[in-house]
């Protein structure tokens, strides 16, 4: 098990995610990413011009995925930088 990290960013600014979870496999944590990203999407009072992005981190600090909040369909993968 690894633990990754799913810092937000909102409104150009970036929430940091101390915490983390813990996941098998990179790929369950880029899954998990997405369905973040679908919840705040799902949100009515969710601001669709805010530009969210939920990044995705393993534990080294590497940015693994990013799945860009939109107002159709939830998230938007984006291969990391």
């Amino acid at each position: 098990m690894q633990r990754y990290y799913f810092p937000i960013i909102h409104y150009g600014q970036i929430r940091a995610d101390e915490e983390g979870e813990l996941f098998g496999s990179a790929e369950l944590a880029v899954q998990y990413g997405a369905r973040v990203a679908r919840d705040i999407a799902s949100d009515p009072e969710y601001d669709r011009g805010a530009g969210t992005v939920v990044m995705v981190v393993d534990g080294s600090g590497a940015q693994i995925a990013r799945h860009r909040v939109s107002s159709v369909g939830g998230a938007q993968p984006r291969p990391a930088l």
